[in-house]
């Protein structure tokens, strides 16, 4: 079977994590190809959450004012309830911009995010979809990759070539089935039951359905209600050990459940699911020219919501890295890198998921301190972790090295990483940078590093590591930080050395 095309990287799967993986390798002109088995967005409601920090990759995809159309930022957290309703722990919620430079939480549709998501594509020609195609084969080289698919109900055999092949396929990825089958299991795999409801106008009674997430700590029914927007409301609930899981698909008995809070007056049931909820992260994510990123690598419990998050920024961790391969400026340990570095970052949320799922299916408020230990934990409240990346392509050092940087915003909508969307970007004063010699610059800007002059917000920040520059990564992670001259041409050297041809 002769070649269809080649291209510079491949993705199996248009999902989410597959959609703005393309568009951030479409933004630095890569070629690539997108193939998806099915012929149309998938139309029922499934994620329904993402943080500030993904909503900083869409700013840096280019496509955050129409990401900010169609989702709703939260201010209010996340409840976690006693069986008589008592208050146990709250999600901290935070009013206004955070850190990222936007608020914190979202919650959206998910058919109207992949519509926007591919929307974005279409102003990259240099990305190719092919909807309606299965990938049945792979076949991996040493300086290449072919897969061969089947298109529709006629079964044509396609083919096509690659450089780096990325599953974003989902928890039935063959893709991974191709890198490896072992797996970490965090220990919560149970059966709930996902209903998503349409509601009529007028009909809600807000003191019984609050404008944010409630998770039920009772072992008798442990449930969680989730705010989405005004017309869509979602309950998750517990299947016990001695239940009828088929029992619970008849529309008698979910709105018997639902009775206390909601009825078929009010609303409308769009979607009932069983899912079972795994907290799960594979071994391998890479083999030779294969790497995987989001569901196909790891799979968490909803109680954060921070799934459809975590493969996000393992797009955003891996894009960059892939276009340095595609120029050959660097060696392929830098997938390495990836895996390491968000295995581990990826592992502190599923790990904390699963806490919180323990918390809620067991209602033992006697874990609420043991789940937080050497975590800022006040007034019986948390936030969203800020996990330390794994070992990787960043300068080793003391916090926050390996950590999100924040984002500076002036006015309304002014934001950092405007000045340098999804690229290197040195946050510097004045005085550490002119004594550097025109050369010096010159292998700055050889790197492709976007230089910023810090202003007084920089300068606190900067004031605050005690240090004068920060250089900091495409995917917004800090690299390394200089106090002076010397230690700037060190940071500069070591990303030379890093992100240079390796033989």
């Amino acid at each position: 079977m002769n070649c269809n095309k080649s291209f510079d990287v491949i993705i199996v799967g248009l999902g989410p994590v597959g959609a703005i993986l393309a568009n951030l390798l479409g933004k630095l002109s890569l070629s690539v190809l997108v193939v998806e088995k099915s012929d149309r967005i998938h139309p029922k409601p499934r994620a329904i959450h993402f943080d500030g920090e993904v909503m900083r990759v869409f700013q840096n995809a280019g496509l955050a004012e129409e990401v900010v159309r169609i989702a709703r930022p939260s201010h209010k957290g996340m409840h976690f309830v006693g069986s008589n309703n008592e208050l146990l722990l709250t999600r901290k919620g935070i009013v206004g911009v955070g850190e990222q430079g936007w608020e914190n939480s979202w919650y959206f549709f998910q058919p109207e995010l992949e519509k926007v998501l591919r929307e974005g594509l279409k102003k990259y020609p240099n990305v190719t979809i092919k909807q309606n195609e299965t990938v049945e084969e792979i076949v991996g080289g040493e300086s290449f990759v072919q897969i061969v698919t089947s298109q529709g109900e006629s079964k044509t055999k396609k083919q096509y070539e690659t450089a780096w092949l990325v599953g974003c396929d989902g928890t039935k990825s063959l893709v991974a089935s191709e890198i490896s089958d072992e797996i970490v299991d965090f220990g919560l795999n149970e059966k709930w039951l996902v209903v998503d409801l349409k509601i009529k106008a007028n009909s809600l009674n807000e003191v019984n359905l609050p404008d944010y997430t409630v998770q039920h700590c009772d072992p008798l029914r442990p449930m969680t209600r989730c705010f989405i927007n005004s017309r869509r409301r979602r309950w998750e609930i517990m299947i016990l050990p001695d239940e009828n899981k088929d029992g619970f698909f008849s529309e008698q008995h979910i709105w018997s459940i639902l009775k206390p809070w909601i009825g078929p007056q009010q609303a409308k049931i769009e979607r009932s699911q069983i899912y079972t909820f795994h907290s799960l992260i594979r071994k391998s994510w890479r083999s030779g020219r294969l790497v995987l990123a989001g569901d196909s690598a790891h799979q968490s419990p909803p109680f954060l919501g921070q799934g459809l998050c975590a493969g996000v920024r393992d797009a955003a961790c891996l894009a960059w890295r892939l276009d340095l391969l595609v120029r050959k400026k660097v060696g392929d340990k830098t997938l390495d890198s990836y895996v390491s570095e968000r295995k581990a970052h990826a592992s502190e949320f599923i790990d904390l998921a699963v806490k919180c799922g323990k918390l809620i299916s067991s209602g033992n408020t006697r874990l609420i301190k043991s789940f937080f230990i050497g975590k800022d934990v006040r007034n019986s409240s948390f936030d969203f972790p800020k996990p330390q990346l794994g070992s990787g392509d960043w300068i080793r050092g003391d916090i926050p090295l390996g950590q999100i940087s924040p984002q500076f915003v002036w006015g309304k909508n002014i934001r950092s990483d405007n000045f340098s969307l999804y690229s290197f970007i040195l946050f510097h004063t004045d005085d550490v940078i002119s004594d550097l010699s025109s050369n010096e610059i010159k292998t700055i800007n050889h790197l492709n590093i976007n230089l910023v002059k810090a202003d007084r917000k920089i300068k606190k920040w900067l004031g605050s590591l005690g240090v004068k520059s920060a250089l900091i990564r495409p995917d917004r992670y800090l690299y390394g930080v200089a106090s002076d001259r010397e230690e700037l041409l060190s940071v500069i050297k070591h990303i030379e050395n890093t992100f240079a041809l390796q033989n």
